[in-house]
């Protein structure tokens, strides 16, 4: 529990000549996500501050910042960044900037201090940069930027990622536009921001208050993710002396994965270890279903957040896969990746992780198992629930659980992996309907068989993959399409199939779909002698395309899936049906 002096508040608008003055020594926490601001924001925030300068401006000739909240106690300028790094970093710049470009040289010694504290040994106050960023990020902001004449020559944005590319971004810019305006311009607005431009500057005394405002200051709408969130407590529970070193682990496996596949692998971590549907966000659940990650932080990122950041990089590093589990397991996960849903990802990352533990485990195997269910769940249309039901069983079948408990999420045990007689039913009636009207299965399908028909990897590196009818939806009359297919029922029933489709690397041509099949196989379906796609060079063999030849495709192209997943006799059984 917090006490009151810990909880004591101290708010207040100022002039930015006064935060950036010796009352203030900020400094960005581990905990905190880098800089990111985009040069929209930065080219945004210098667009409002010239609006505002305007004698008719509707400012009235002021302009509110925002607010920033700070770790502060009364009387010590040490001031950590809760909430307010964005603004702070992006106003260093053009501090910076505008002080590299003046050109009087005792002006520049006077602009020098919004960026760096002079020393005054009378005062007892040490020489001091207003601003300290991240560790990981400081000492490449001290260098291009803070020091006095660096951004006269900012270095290339070759090679730079994330903050640091933001950095050299936004100062290219800010020094293109305060290049254009002439010194005395930016001699205005340089006056008009200390004197006219106000922050409110929320003080709070303790770390662990402050955190409790980050936390509320998400859930008000400040853009920070679940795991900016998961962060700071991680690092709370940590304590002061461990959060460097674990925030330097934490941001290494964020840069390594990216922000996005960051967030998503402890979606994915949650799954593995609640092994249930989520019932509550996941800032407010990980704790709980996880509890390494409360008890132990520093267990955690050993033993959970590294080896399952490691498995994911893997299951994403196509020429690491082919090296230690043959070119199939590699062209298996590509496969899984084409689906509409992430689902399968905990069990592969839980094989992989035991993989790389030592595990004696046939990878290869796993994978195809898995993609062999994946599909089955994507082509029936299983929904999340159904889903998510079948992967907690495959999970328990390679990690049985210590405790099992029942499952709100499905209520019999299901196969696992295996695909017994009903389910492979179930999966050739889909495979046989008119998949072609199933928009996001249509194409991962007929990509999937391509790979099944080269017997090698489907990943065609086009900018464009289109589906295309062989005789097309409508049928001109008196046409060689009206002759091959007379009853407009029987047509109906079978120009949606698969049987009936092929690929192409163009872009469908509605001129060229209704032309007869000898000239749509060496105009429309293939550039010169050749076409791009398996599938679509074994219909351009075919003499005519009739009722008889649909046929002959269908059973074809089922056998072929049937050989592909290991389930010809399921498919003698289903024919039988």
């Amino acid at each position: 529990m917090l006490d009151a002096a810990q909880l004591r508040i101290e708010a207040a608008h100022k002039k930015v000549a006064e935060v950036f003055s010796k009352e203030y020594a900020f400094t960005i926490p581990a905990y905190q996500r880098p800089y990111a601001w985009e040069a929209t924001q930065a080219e945004e925030l210098l667009a409002d501050l010239k609006d505002a300068m305007a004698q008719d401006s509707a400012a009235g000739g002021f302009y509110f910042l925002g607010s920033i909240v700070l770790v502060k106690t009364h009387g010590n300028p040490a001031s950590r960044v809760v909430d307010g790094q964005q603004r702070l970093t992006t106003l260093t710049l053009l501090f910076s900037v505008i002080r590299d470009l003046t050109t009087d040289a005792e002006k520049q010694v006077q602009r020098e201090r919004y960026i760096k504290q002079v020393a005054n040994d009378d005062e007892g106050i040490p020489e001091a940069l207003r601003l300290q960023l991240r560790p990981k990020d400081q000492g490449f902001f001290e260098k291009h930027i803070q020091k006095r004449g660096v951004t006269d020559h900012l270095p290339s944005l070759d090679g730079l990622t994330d903050s640091r590319a933001r950095i050299v971004e936004n100062a290219k810019l800010i020094r293109d536009r305060l290049t254009a305006m002439g010194e005395k311009e930016r001699d205005e607005l340089l006056r008009f921001l200390l004197q006219n431009c106000y922050l409110v500057v929320v003080e709070v005394p303790s770390d662990t208050a402050a955190r409790r405002i980050f936390t509320v200051l998400n859930a008000r709408g400040l853009d920070l993710s679940a795991t900016d969130i998961l962060k700071a407590d991680l690092l709370e529970r940590a304590g002061v002396e461990k959060e460097s070193y674990l925030s330097q682990r934490w941001e290494e496996v964020e840069t390594a994965l990216g922000r996005d596949r960051f967030s998503a692998l402890f979606t994915h971590i949650r799954m593995l270890h609640e092994r249930d549907k989520p019932r509550s966000a996941l800032e407010s659940g990980f704790a709980i279903h996880v509890p390494v990650f409360r008890d132990n932080p520093g267990a955690f990122i050993d033993t959970v957040l590294e080896p399952y950041a490691d498995a994911l990089l893997l299951a994403r590093d196509d020429q690491q896969l082919r090296k230690r589990f043959g070119p199939k397991c590699a062209d298996l996960v590509r496969s899984l990746e084409r689906l509409d849903n992430r689902d399968w990802l905990p069990p592969l990352l839980l094989c992989l992780r035991q993989c790389n533990g030592g595990a004696d485990i046939d990878v290869l195997e796993f994978v195809f198992q898995l993609e062999r269910l994946a599909y089955f769940l994507f082509l029936t249309r299983a929904d999340v629930n159904a889903r998510m039901s079948r992967y907690v069983d495959v999970l328990d079948e390679i990690d049985p659980p210590i405790e099992p408990k029942a499952r709100s999420i499905h209520r019999g045990r299901s196969g696992g992996l295996k695909i017994g007689q009903p389910e492979a039913s179930m999966l050739f009636s889909a495979l046989d309907g008119n998949v072609y009207l199933v928009s996001k299965v249509v194409k991962p399908l007929l990509l999937r068989l391509e790979q099944a028909s080269t017997d090698g990897s489907a990943n065609y590196d086009y900018p464009v993959i289109s589906v295309e009818h062989v005789c097309p939806q409508t049928i001109a009359p008196g046409s060689q399409w009206a002759q091959w297919f007379p009853d407009a029922d029987v047509h109906a029933s079978w120009v949606h199939t698969l049987a009936n489709l092929v690929l192409l690397n163009t872009r469908k041509n509605s001129a060229a779909q209704n032309y007869d099949f000898d000239r749509k196989k060496t105009k429309y379906f293939a550039s010169g002698d050749t076409c791009a796609f398996t599938l679509t060079n074994e219909v351009r063999s075919y003499p005519q395309w009739t009722l008889e030849d649909l046929e002959h495709r269908r059973v074809e192209l089922l056998e072929r899936f049937a050989k592909t997943w290991r389930l010809e006799s399921s498919l003698a059984k289903w024919w039988e049906e």
